[in-house]
């Protein structure tokens, strides 16, 4: 079977710069789908960036038989075919980002939508940079009509476009455009330049002064490719949206490199508009190959069946618009040209061709559910419909572990309805969960869960048991997250015991605690003469003291990033350099970290942890809950903690009166279980001494008097009357709308309106 597939790129012309690698990548595809008895013939034609010349060479290709395309990168040059694959019964392969507002029958698209390119890098510039936006763009369909949905999403969001500008193709002078942006003072830059002109508009940031390079650019389309061509040095520290990037470090993409690099003969950027081209030629050629049919209805009846496993996770076509099912990241530029990955959707955003509101919740929302969560302390989390956390109270966030932005799965949905009691409400695009602790019998079940010196009856505790259980059969690095208090010294050490290491040293290292000029010398050691006052002899390091054990590094978000490199080449290397010497000493150790910190959120939100040394760390990780988040642990917890006391004094009290243990079940206990070890050992001396059981009496005030937590405000079933209340509440507590609006966390007009409708 003879196949002829037409690549249309621009070879030339003004986005030459992107569609080179495009036509490589597509013909990288070809090379490897002809096989068997199927002789695959790539037919090239330079497109100029030209939509006229784009429909010529279509036609005349056409003619010729061929009935697969694949390219036209701009909207102008797809659209200016479209008459031709329809007369010829073609079918076109457009893998490019474009603005949506297309389902055509000849047509499969597997570049990105904005709901799921655009939206997500403006929710992310929203939530972490400000909301007045300036928009530059080169003057074409594209950047036209994708700016429109910017200033729809952000005045869903009570933001603005403060100023959207449009320059010729091929434009090269931006000094006048800086100077305007300098003059409006946006938070950031939302940029949809194409081809030649990106070249010069971020060099002359970096040129024109340190005020505009502290301004981030926001761009859909600027990737690798992109960034090479600028230089990496000026492109640094601006951010894009994609399903792939070229550092993403699964085995597929790695292959894929290779492939790529193989085939073109040089060592280059690939960025996603690549990726989408190898991928879509792929998925196409394949499928003609199933179906033994160039037909384009067979070949999209048989895609639209089946799901692709890509470098940048599993995709599928919509069988509705003909557009890809894909997972989304939003990637920082770095000084080497590649993405630094700050965000994951870890799950497929369908496609939305057609423009509808980017708001995934209505106003009414806005209010009750930040006021809700602010004012009644209880946990609540709100999910739109395309399953991503909307809202979080800090107590959902502590309960849950869920964060704002995270995408969530029906399988940590089911945990969470089998883990806690969950109240949904409905609400338009989306669902409010109201999540509580459940409570457990006062006894250990028969169910409980023991691990080391663990012992658990909290069924979300019990599956992190079992991540332990894995640990210790392994060799991985593992990281415990946790509240401080809750036991992670304990964890890592049952860890340790149950692991084949266990006749091996266990060193537990609390950094947070060393002096930071000491951290290096206590952790690697140091040798004669090393730094002023240096011990005599030197010294070796708490990783030598753990050779053939496990170290335990605690709160391991307090160490200094210069520090971390360090730390990273050691476990990269398996060797320690003594401060002061040259000689690598080879060691053998099982790291176990820990903190009390969101590393994940730091790592974007002010840089403060390296992200290659976390996910160095985290191969398993182990969420320890706070203790207020598993109250059913409580009673035994108690009874094993007075048991300690009795062993450790020799005599006292062994029991609880009622009223005791119900008190210290229902205590908040912000301090964990250190500060439960604390107060049980006050009662143990207090009662020991009066030769009783432990009574409430021997309870400090603020546990004996343990009803005060226990109260609530009183939640309307009407979500309509529960906002006129809280809105009464705020207006009761603060001295003007003003600060009423700002205690809410609205905008005081949304608020005037509110109160407008009330009253």
């Amino acid at each position: 079977m003879h196949i002829k597939v037409g690549l249309l790129f621009s070879l030339t012309g003004t986005t030459a710069l992107t569609e080179k690698g495009q036509c490589d990548a597509a013909r990288l595809a070809i090379e490897e789908g002809s096989h068997g008895p199927y002789k695959i013939e790539a037919i090239i034609r330079d497109i100029c960036s030209d939509p006229r010349k784009s429909a010529r060479e279509a036609e005349a290709m056409a003619q010729e038989g061929v009935r697969i395309f694949i390219g036209c990168y701009t909207s102008a040059c797809r659209k200016a075919i479209l008459p031709v694959l329809e007369k010829f019964n073609c079918l076109l392969v457009y893998p490019t980002l474009y603005e949506g507002q297309e389902c055509h029958p000849n047509v499969i698209y597997t570049g990105e939508l904005p709901n799921q390119q655009v939206y997500t890098l403006l929710d992310y510039l929203t939530r972490h940079y400000g909301k007045r936006v300036y928009c530059i763009g080169t003057d074409y369909v594209y950047p036209r009509e994708t700016n429109q949905q910017v200033q729809s999403f952000l005045r869903d969001r009570e933001g603005a476009v403060i100023k959207e500008q449009y320059v010729p193709f091929g434009h090269q002078h931006f000094q006048e455009v800086w100077s305007d942006i300098l003059s409006q003072e946006p938070d950031a830059i939302f940029s949809t330049l194409v081809g030649k002109s990106i070249i010069p508009f971020y060099r002359d940031q970096q040129r024109l002064g340190t005020k505009l390079k502290k301004v981030p650019i926001f761009s859909p389309i600027t990737k690798e490719t992109e960034l090479e061509a600028i230089g990496a040095e000026y492109g640094a520290g601006h951010y894009s949206s994609a399903s792939y990037f070229q550092s993403l470090p699964t085995p597929e993409n790695l292959a894929f490199i290779r492939r790529f690099q193989q085939f073109t003969g040089e060592k280059r950027a690939i960025s996603s508009v690549m990726y989408n081209t190898y991928l879509g030629t792929k998925m196409v050629l394949d499928t003609i190959v199933e179906a033994r049919s160039t037909n384009h209805r067979k070949i999209y009846e048989h895609m639209s069946k089946k799901t692709f496993e890509t470098a940048c996770g599993t995709m599928l076509v919509d069988t509705t618009h003909r557009h890809l099912s894909r997972p989304v990241k939003i990637g920082k530029s770095l000084s080497n040209g590649q993405f630094e990955i700050v965000w994951d959707s870890e799950r497929n955003i369908v496609p939305r061709p057609f423009h509808t509101s980017s708001r995934t919740y209505t106003p009414l929302s806005d209010v009750v559910l930040k006021a809700w969560g602010n004012m009644s302390e209880e946990a609540v989390v709100a999910i739109s419909e395309q399953g991503t956390v909307i809202y979080v109270s800090s107590k959902a966030e502590q309960l849950t572990s869920f964060a704002h932005g995270q995408s969530v799965t029906p399988a940590m949905l089911q945990a969470m309805h089998q883990t806690f009691l969950v109240t949904p409400y409905a609400e338009e695009r989306c669902q409010i969960y109201l999540v509580k602790p459940r409570m457990a019998p006062a006894a250990p079940s028969p169910t409980a869960s023991r691990f080391g010196g663990i012992q658990t009856v909290h069924p979300g505790y019990q599956r992190e048991l079992e991540i332990a259980r894995i640990a210790a059969q392994s060799t991985a690095n593992v990281l415990i997250l946790g509240e401080t208090g809750t036991g992670k010294e304990v964890m890592a050490e049952s860890i340790h015991r149950e692991s084949d290491r266990k006749n091996g040293p266990f060193i537990a290292v609390n950094t947070a605690l060393l002096p930071k000029d000491l951290i290096a010398s206590e952790l690697f050691g140091f040798v004669d003469g090393a730094f002023t006052g240096a011990k005599k002899g030197g010294a070796i390091g708490k990783f030598e003291a753990a050779h053939n054990g496990t170290i335990f590094l605690d709160e391991i978000g307090d160490m200094p990033l210069e520090l971390q490199v360090v730390l990273l080449r050691v476990i990269e290397s398996k060797k320690i350099v003594r401060l002061g010497e040259s000689r690598e000493r080879a060691i053998n150790v099982r790291i176990i970290a820990a903190t009390n910190r969101n590393l994940a959120a730091e790592m974007v939100a002010n840089q403060s942890f390296r992200p290659d040394l976390f996910y160095r760390l985290n191969v398993l990780s182990i969420t320890i809950p706070s203790l207020m988040d598993r109250p059913e642990d409580i009673e035994h917890l108690c009874q094993e903690l007075i048991h300690e006391c009795f062993l450790t004094y020799g005599d006292g009290p062994q029991s609880f009166q009622k009223e005791a243990l119900h008190a210290l079940v229902h205590h908040p206990w912000p301090g964990n279980i250190r500060e439960l070890r604390n107060v049980i050992e006050r009662a143990f001396l207090l009662a020991r001494q009066e030769k009783s059981d432990i009574t409430p009496e021997h309870l400090p005030p603020n546990i004996r008097n343990t009803d005060s937590y226990l109260q609530q405000p009183a939640r309307s079933s009407s979500l309509k009357s529960l906002e006129r209340q809280v809105i009464e509440q705020a207006l009761q507590k603060t001295k003007s709308v003003t600060e009423a609006s700002q205690f809410l966390g609205i905008a005081r007009s949304t608020l005037y309106r509110k109160i407008k409708s009330y009253y």
